[in-house]
């Protein structure tokens, strides 16, 4: 038996040789430093374990699953003879039928394939023929007209039942047309079952024709007089047919974009092993609403796997929260935080992470600091998971602008002035409160210290700071507190610490009291000055019962 090596390479093909040890399972491979090996014989029916992947992983995710799982409902219902079945339920039956089954019926990628399943039928036929059930006209009641709704629910159901008994038996094809379409299409294009011009309707045979077949005739054919080689793995190759245009943002169409290459003569081909590794690339990213993150982690493949397996079980299988934006940047750190390996600890080498966001690849190194930070934030990150505002159509989230920001080496000083600023004005799109805020602040004082620009401040006295704001709180006049809020804001936002002090002193002077000796620290550096001031405004403005900074705060 033929055993293929295929070795780690640059973050893309990383990506795709994760997402083969992904489709295939690590048992079927054997992995040994930065190579996999593995028997041609795996790549029998490949295009099935191809599919059946992305929808295992995907399922809850699809539309085909929205249109089976409405049978769960169904049956609640029979077995209670419908004694249940109230407004809510009629009004969620409707929604049913008019959003799921009417219109995942009629599509095209959809009927595209009922053929496949049964040509007996006519599915989109049944999605006509769906309609409404117990529309109330003006003053009629849900139970007067119970008795007439429960019968009309009963006929619509047996209807239903044709459908969701023909989309399961289907699962096969409609579930693998979800899966191109929202997975799939993120990381390439244009051939196979994704070129609009294909005449083939099975989608698993287009694939292994298009990738698995080639591979095979690769391996039989006689290349020992070739003078061209594969510009990913050096193998040698026929000719320069092969190329990386179906990668989404990376390949380039080499017939009409010579300028891309050398001397305008392409010699950028790639082996028929390679194309399906590449093809895999989807399976190697975790996506979550079309935003994919996949970490190039390759100092071996064991790593390689095993870091990308604990991002995506973290987002897709153990998050007990339904999928958000902000998965892919908790799973990223939830993954590397919980490291147990001494011997490795994510500190022998920066990590690359390869994000997928709006149709473009976006890159960050996570360096030895980031890491470091993140784990000892770990306790106020988990604090701001679910924390955010509004701004405009934007929906900015406390944790993926944190993450962000730390990765990209920023401080978090005019996140914070904003987040404090919205929630003082009473601003109706801000949800969270200054407990949160100060979380964010605990944060950006663990990053300070790592970048060595401030190191006197603990968590500790940055509470004991709050505390002597709320203080300040308790004594000053309410009517007063708007205006000294705004001055206060404004001179921490332009950085200056005289017209601050004028404030804080002028202040205390007119409540017959001495200002804290922690205001002394304010003119060491910008970077004390703002921490200093944050979190004497984080008292002003919010109470320490809700100060949720994920630690002691006694800690000094």
């Amino acid at each position: 038996m033929k055993e293929i090596e295929c070795r780690i390479g640059d973050w893309l093909f990383n990506a795709g040789l994760t997402g083969f040890m992904n489709i295939v399972g690590e048992d079927n491979i054997r992995r040994e430093g930065q190579s996999i090996f593995f028997d041609v014989a795996l790549l029998d029916k490949f295009e099935n374990r191809y599919f059946d992947y992305f929808i295992g992983e995907y399922e809850k995710t699809l539309s085909w699953y929205k249109i089976i799982s409405y049978k769960d409902e169904m049956e609640r219902h029979r077995e209670t003879d419908f004694s249940d079945f109230d407004e809510s339920a009629l009004e969620r039956l409707n929604d049913y039928i008019a959003n799921v089954a009417k219109y995942y019926l009629k599509s095209a990628s959809y009927s595209s394939v009922y053929s496949l399943i049964d040509n007996t039928v006519e599915p989109t036929e049944w999605g006509k023929n769906l309609a409404k059930v117990g529309q109330l006209k003006k003053k009629e009641t849900f139970d007067e007209k119970r008795a007439e709704i429960i019968q009309s629910v009963k006929q619509v159901y047996v209807q239903l039942d044709q459908i969701i008994a023909f989309c399961m038996e289907g699962k096969k094809y409609l579930a693998a047309k979800n899966v191109i379409y929202t997975v799939i299409k993120n990381g390439w294009n244009g051939i196979s079952f994704l070129n609009p011009q294909t005449k083939e309707k099975d989608s698993y045979t287009d694939y292994r024709v298009t990738f698995v077949d080639p591979v095979l005739e690769y391996l039989e054919a006689d290349l020992e007089k070739s003078k061209l080689n594969c510009s990913t793995c050096n193998a040698k190759i026929k000719n320069l047919k092969l190329d990386l245009s179906f990668m989404n943002e990376t390949g380039f169409d080499t017939a009409r974009k010579t300028s891309h290459v050398w001397d305008f003569n392409n010699d950028i081909a790639i082996c028929p092993i390679c194309k399906l590794i590449y093809s895999c690339v989807p399976a190697g990213f975790t996506y979550v609403y079309g935003n994919g993150i996949f970490i190039n982690d390759s100092i071996d493949v064991n790593t390689l796997y095993t870091v990308n397996k604990k991002v995506r079980n973290e987002i897709l299988h153990r998050s007990t929260d339904s999928l958000t934006q902000t998965s892919p940047y908790r799973a990223l750190i939830e993954a590397i935080t919980s490291q147990t390996d001494e011997k490795r600890q994510y500190e022998l080498a920066d990590i690359q992470v390869v994000r997928y966001e709006n149709e473009t690849y976006r890159f960050n190194i996570l360096s030895k600091r980031a890491l470091k930070i993140f784990r000892q934030s770990k306790g106020q990150l988990k604090a701001i998971q679910r924390c955010g505002f509004k701004e405009g159509n934007l929906n900015i989230n406390f944790y993926q602008e944190t993450v962000r920001r730390l990765m990209n080496n920023e401080n978090l000083f005019t996140f914070i002035h904003k987040t404090m600023y919205l929630k003082i004005t009473n601003f109706n799109n801000a949800y969270y409160h200054m407990g949160h805020v100060g979380a964010l602040l605990n944060i950006n004082t663990n990053f300070l210290k790592e970048i060595e620009v401030m190191t006197d401040i603990s968590r500790g006295k940055i509470w004991y700071i709050s505390k002597s704001g709320t203080e300040f709180k308790d004594a000053y006049p309410e009517h007063k507190l708007s205006g000294f809020n705004y001055k206060m804001l404004n001179a921490l936002k332009t950085n200056n610490c005289d017209a601050f002090m004028d404030i804080i002193l002028n202040s205390y002077s007119y409540l017959g009291k001495t200002a804290p000796s922690f205001f002394q620290d304010v003119f060491e550096d910008t970077e004390t000055f703002k921490t200093v001031g944050y979190a004497f405004m984080l008292g002003v403005n919010g109470s320490l019962e809700n100060n949720e900074n994920g630690g002691d705060n006694n800690e000094e």
